[in-house]
């Protein structure tokens, strides 16, 4: 697995300085639907490195899946396939840059599976507490952390959607207005994933205060593991916050590069945390606290 992991990235990075190698967005004289969204035409070899890539990561994902049984955590390999699909469709939108069918569903299947990615983290965080340490750690109730975050990540996307919706207004008025409202999705999408990895923070320094070692703990890498792929997802939340404020036509969303390097690759090395660390490993190692401990709620 660790192998596998490290061609996962080495094929994706590689796919990354073909698009960096490249000249730039091209002019052309009738420009097409896609050509004025993204001012380049997607790279058609690297969309198929970063499909692949995926691809291979939720093979990985789906064998650790079955051989733990951790049906909780299906939601993980199922998003990575989609966006693998999102990557792909990609190539189909380089050969057909008017369909609007296929650049909606290359939008939706490249923007809605990192969603699946952080709800697999909210339900983790929920059984790392629940199992392993004293729930009076956490700010809130363990059983109740993934309905909460799930819930605000549903909100900020359907306040995306309407400004998406918006946003490809023919009226000048409406498309700003769009503009703003998506931005403000995303912004408090953001917020409230921050929120989320200071809980994180909180029980990690409640850990280290009660005394524990994270190295001598069998639970000890949840943490680890938890803390490192939700920093790759924020990286991309970050990305995501300043392309949409940019706007349409900012140095961003026209350079195809940062939407490899600081969208794509942050999610594809926080899920292959979990090809190397599967969870359930560490969860069943672990045993609950003693009955003082849980007492103390």
């Amino acid at each position: 697995m660790h192998f596998a992991n490290i061609l996962i990235i080495v094929a994706f990075l590689m796919g990354m300085v073909r698009a960096a190698s490249d000249k730039g967005p091209i002019s052309v004289e009738e420009p097409t639907m896609v050509f004025e969204i993204f001012r380049y035409y997607p790279d058609k070899a690297i969309a198929a490195v970063a499909g692949g890539s995926y691809f291979i990561a939720s093979l990985c994902l789906f064998v650790r899946l079955f051989m733990n049984k951790a049906w909780w955590g299906l939601c993980l390999p199922v998003a990575s396939t989609f966006m693998s699909i999102g990557f792909f469709m990609r190539i189909f939108m380089a050969i057909n840059p008017n369909s609007l069918p296929i650049f909606m569903v290359q939008q939706l299947l490249t923007l809605l599976p990192p969603a699946a990615y952080l709800a697999f983290n909210y339900i983790l965080y929920g059984r790392f507490v629940a199992n392993c340490i004293d729930r009076c750690s956490s700010w809130i109730k363990p059983e109740k952390v993934a309905r909460y975050f799930v819930i605000s990540d549903i909100t900020t996307f359907f306040i995306q959607g309407v400004g998406g919706g918006l946003e490809v207004s023919t009226k000048m008025t409406n498309e700003k207005l769009g503009a703003n409202i998506l931005l403000s999705g995303l912004v408090i999408q953001t917020l409230s994933f921050t929120f989320f990895m200071i809980l994180c923070a909180h029980i990690w320094r409640g850990v280290l205060q009660d005394g524990f070692l994270l190295r001598r703990e069998p639970w000890g890498p949840i943490l680890w593991i938890l803390m490192f792929s939700s920093t790759a997802y924020m990286i991309r939340s970050i990305y995501r916050v300043i392309e949409i404020a940019q706007g349409n036509g900012g140095y961003l969303v026209t350079h195809e590069i940062y939407f490899y390097l600081l969208d794509s690759l942050p999610l594809l090395i926080g899920i292959c945390t979990y090809i190397i660390y599967w969870p359930t490993k560490y969860l069943e190692a672990s045993s609950r606290l003693t009955n003082e401990m849980t007492e103390r709620c």
